[in-house]
């Protein structure tokens, strides 16, 4: 049955659209500043290879290859998959969600997005999705913006990652209409097909805005257009607009209704559905409202897919089904938009934390020191905690997770952390196994304090991520010494070790497990290092010497020839190995991924 629209409904249709489409400028404007981003290759305290570099005009393009002046991300490749301290995979993760890292930009005025540019310098492709973010603000206890709508979030494009050619490009991807203007984007990236790192030189927002909402002096390219041509069909529109009444299909006499499988049947197929098919599920039918709050189908929460959606209202939804929670990834929920109050998640905590054994929350502005707490009170099983990124927490707070003597994982990324809190913790987690404190703010005079104690109380770690850490060779030594089935270590950027002191011979002597080494930008490793890697370091997979000018390619190929399972070797950097040698390497040993960087 077709229901035509009345007559008089059509005409006020007719008038709210001739009332939005008014006279517009269109102009460009690039990024202004980057207000959040999940990880960077550069440290905190400088400006090259950083996230803010992202801000502001090109200045790479058209260039093709390695610059300081770019933004880049901490990792690229598989590679981080495969080392000892890979992660586990969650359970209903929708297999179109790939996305790894994550920029966000603000720019300095709001508009409706029409086009936009992204700057990619180096190994491009990485790009999955582009979000953009309703430009007013929210209520932080319901997630509501101040018009009284949910705060939003809405894709402008996504798609896979890609290999490209190694050239550099402008990415401008077609974008999809949104119903509210913006001055804040979102990038999501994914790094698997990256043969190294993806580097990025600005991004330029092309939009739309009504006349007189701005002062437009200072703008990039701004014009003027009628937005006529886009009422043209309205009243086309208006005419074919109808809605059909659905007739009853029929049904077989031989059909069995789902009501009629046993319960655990019933349980296996709803186990495929992802978190939010689950709750739209369940309010169809008193049938599916029973199977679907079933609290066994929420032992396992992986909601970062979803961190758009995920608000305080949400979280209070799921409390009564989640009396059995044992892992949840949250992170990057919360967002620039408060949407997720630190209350709130104490309270879930509260309610679902006590048979918690993996919590990820990296990147969650809504984690501070009242969540922590919270944590340390509520979740006594807990086994991982990864709170890397998370910028609201200040140096003192993870003391209070001393009460958990259970922690085997521990992310403390990018955090100021305060020596005696972190000590504090580590002397009760005799369990630790992965430990990540690359990054970390740490005072330079007492970092080898902390390594002592991991080599006192932590025997037995498995991975230990030191990225940027300012240890010496006495803090280098109190981890080899002690910890002996440590099978990863990334020493990278660790400017205070001195090849001269043996600690690298010591550290393969006595750690003969050791499958990632990283030895990023050490510019004292010597060739006696390598031959000690090629006699000890049998099981080694991956190892990373850029930036050392005094290896040979005598030496480089001793450890290529002697460590049979090694798959990756980066010697970007090292001024005597040349890419003609590479290339031989490349054919001789198929098995490895060998990398070198380069400018145009």
């Amino acid at each position: 049955m077709m229901l035509k629209i009345p007559r008089k409904l059509r005409r006020k249709c007719r008038k709210i659209f001739s009332r939005n489409f008014t006279e517009m400028q269109q102009f460009s404007q690039y990024a202004a500043d980057v207000s959040d981003f999940s990880s960077q290759y550069g440290s905190e305290t400088s400006i090259s290879y950083t996230a803010s570099n992202l801000a502001g005009k090109c200045n790479i393009y058209p260039a093709y290859g390695d610059f300081t002046q770019a933004c880049v991300f901490r990792t690229y490749g598989p590679w981080w998959k495969y080392a000892p301290s890979g992660k586990r995979k969650f359970k209903r993760t929708p297999p179109g969600f790939v996305s790894q890292d994550f920029i966000e930009l603000e720019f300095e005025y709001a508009v409706h997005p029409t086009k936009i540019e992204i700057w990619e310098t180096y190994n491009p492709g990485t790009i999955v999705r582009i979000l953009a973010c309703d430009s007013s603000g929210t209520d932080v206890d319901r997630g509501m913006t101040r018009e009284g709508k949910e705060g939003r979030w809405k894709v402008l494009w996504e798609g896979g990652p890609e290999k490209s050619p190694p050239e550099s490009r402008i990415f401008s991807p077609p974008l999809r209409h949104v119903p509210f203007c913006t001055r804040v984007l979102r990038l999501e990236f994914c790094h698997d097909l990256c043969e190294y790192y993806t580097e990025l030189d600005a991004v330029c927002l092309h939009g739309e805005v009504s006349q007189g909402n701005y002062i437009l002096s200072g703008l990039e390219g701004v014009t003027s257009r009628s937005r006529i041509d886009d009422i043209s069909n309205v009243e086309e529109k208006l005419d074919n607009l109808s809605l059909r009444e659905q007739e009853n299909d029929t049904v077989g006499d031989d059909a069995i209704s789902i009501e009629e499988l046993p319960e655990e049947v019933i349980q296996l197929i709803l186990s495929y559905l992802d978190i939010p098919s689950l709750c739209m599920a369940s309010v169809t039918s008193k049938f599916f409202y029973k199977h679907c709050y079933d609290s066994l189908q929420y032992t396992e929460l992986d909601l970062q897919p979803h961190w758009t959606e995920v608000n305080n209202f949400a979280l209070d939804s799921l409390l009564s089904r989640c009396h059995y929670l044992q892992h949840l990834n949250i992170s990057w929920c919360g967002g620039n938009q408060n949407c997720i109050s630190p209350t709130t998640f104490s309270r879930f905590l509260k309610e679902c934390g006590r048979d918690l054994q993996t919590l990820y929350m990296s990147s969650c502005k809504f984690v501070n020191g009242e969540v922590i707490i919270a944590v340390a009170e509520n979740c006594p099983k807990l086994k991982e905690l990864d709170v890397g990124s998370c910028q609201s927490l200040d140096g003192q707070s993870i003391s209070h997770l001393s009460k958990i003597q259970t922690l085997e994982r521990l992310n403390l990324y990018r955090l100021p952390v305060d020596k005696d809190s972190l000590i504090k913790v580590l002397r009760v987690c005799s369990n630790l196994k992965h430990l990540n404190l690359g990054a970390t703010r740490i005072q330079e005079s007492r970092i080898d304090t902390v390594m002592k104690v991991i080599g006192s109380s932590c025997r037995n770690l498995i991975s230990l991520d030191l990225w940027r850490c300012r240890l010496t060779d006495e803090g280098l030594g109190a981890i080899t010494e002690n910890c002996p089935h440590i099978e990863e270590l990334d020493l990278g950027w660790c400017s205070n070790l001195r090849s001269t002191t043996g600690c690298f011979l010591k550290l393969v002597k006595n750690c003969p497990n050791i499958k990632k080494l990283y030895l990023t930008a050490n510019r004292t490793i010597c060739k006696g290092d390598l031959e000690a890697i090629a006699k000890y370091s049998r099981k080694l997979e991956q190892l990373d010497i850029l930036g050392t000018s005094y290896v040979q390619t005598d030496d480089v190929h001793s450890v290529l020839t002697s460590c049979p399972k090694l798959i990756f070797l980066d010697v970007s950097f090292c001024g005597n190995v040349n890419e003609e040698t590479i290339e031989i390497w490349r054919t001789e040993f198929p098995r490895c991924s060998i990398k070198k960087s380069f400018q145009d």
